[in-house]
């Protein structure tokens, strides 16, 4: 274990143990469709766990806030603020949830609830642990569920199969639990000493509140963009599905392992630090070639699941890119200071490009991908643009 420690960079740990966590994360996805099947049962536990996925959305806001209120607050106040915000946030998520489908099991949504919250909990002390030098431990606590759930899955339902929604969803709230408290026992190797300031509740609530907002644009695009593939015909959301899981899995692996173990050390100077990364945000012209390559393409009509396919790959490929680069300087932006202005309007750029997507699907013969374009291509871009000028004026301060 020494050995292996020594010879390669917890980067190339870390990205190794996420991508290993991602295969299993998969592999959990097709255990569950073995032993429940394409059933009521499994789409009834899919609704609980949507609750999950719906409220992770919101788990870069939580790392984000921590970085601002890093330097300021101790521990206990970053967590009373955070649980102030995000429990209220989560219940309102299962309530929402529940009245859309009718009405869920008061027991198992409360659950589901806590299990969410607590999910936000350890994200943000991860984020916490990472920003105190503590980063391949708290990397290693954050990629645990995907290899516990396999095995109490299939434990769980051989033990109690008739209330397997309860049990799965049950363990899947206690892992969040065990990561806290696993994360909370993680000693600290500060390298920053931390600044003397006196910062009210109010004002550390505000820091969530404005991050939380840049968080419901993007709620409201995922939700017309997976409606727009519903109705458009059978298997193209499963079809968008499951692009879209990997892509997000590419990004964990990648990109927030990368951003994990420079909060740290990042310096100001990226030319020096990162210098191909700094040519890259500077590469406009390239950007937007690539832009208006991806729009040429999203424009092609096809019924054709295996063209749509290769169309929405080309397209995600490009709007990897252009995100990777908005979330590393907005990342960096936010962990050597708060600007409230700029995170409002990150999070206008949100809502407008929501709506946009909105609007679209109320013209006639829209194109489907054309919403995908907007929203992984045109909003990236966009905020690449209105974020460079204050990534510029940070590097050269």
């Amino acid at each position: 274990m020494i050995y292996i420690l020594k010879k390669y960079s917890s980067y190339q740990i870390a990205v190794f143990l996420s991508s290993l966590s991602m295969l299993f994360g998969i592999l959990r996805e097709f255990i569950i469709v073995s032993l429940l099947g394409f059933t009521l049962t499994n789409d009834t536990l899919q609704i609980y766990l949507s609750v999950f996925y719906t409220l992770g959305l919101t788990i870069d806001a939580m790392r984000l806030a921590c970085l601002n209120l890093f330097l300021i607050l101790p521990l206990s106040r970053i967590l009373l603020s955070a649980s102030i915000i995000s429990l209220p946030f989560s219940i309102g998520i299962g309530i929402i949830m529940s009245i859309s489908v009718g009405g869920l099991d008061n027991q198992i949504l409360l659950i589901t609830i806590l299990g969410g919250y607590l999910n936000l909990i350890a994200a943000l002390l991860i984020t916490y642990k990472q920003r105190n030098n503590v980063f391949l431990p708290a990397q290693i606590i954050n990629v645990l569920p995907n290899f516990i759930l396999i095995p109490g899955v299939i434990i769980c339902y051989w033990l109690a199969k008739k209330d397997a929604v309860l049990i799965i969803v049950t363990l899947t709230s206690l892992i969040p639990c065990f990561q806290c408290i696993l994360l909370l026992l993680l000693p600290n190797q500060s390298i920053e000493k931390q600044e003397e300031k006196k910062i009210g509740l109010w004002a550390s609530l505000l820091v969530f509140v404005q991050h939380f907002s840049a968080v419901v644009g993007e709620q409201l695009f995922q939700i017309v963009i997976r409606s727009a593939f519903f109705n458009y015909g059978e298997g193209y959301l499963s079809l968008f599905a499951i692009a879209i899981r990997i892509y997000a899995g590419l990004r964990f692996i990648l990109i927030d392992s990368y951003i994990g173990s420079k909060l740290a050390y990042w310096e100001k100077e990226l030319q020096k630090s990162d210098y191909y990364l700094f040519k890259m945000i500077n590469s406009i012209v390239l950007s937007s070639i690539m832009v208006f390559i991806a729009l040429f393409i999203s424009l092609k009509t096809s019924y054709d699941l295996m063209q749509i396919a290769i169309q929405i790959v080309i397209l995600l490929i490009f709007g990897f890119y252009l995100s990777t680069l908005v979330r590393i300087i907005y990342f960096k932006i936010n962990r050597h200071k708060k600007n409230s202005s700029l995170i409002m309007k990150f999070a206008t750029y949100e809502l407008i490009f929501a709506c946009f997507a909105f609007i679209l699907t109320k013209q006639l013969n829209y194109s489907l991908l054309a919403i995908l374009w907007v929203g992984y291509i045109a909003k990236p871009f966009a905020q690449l643009l209105f974020l460079r000028k204050h990534f510029v004026t940070l590097t050269i301060s």
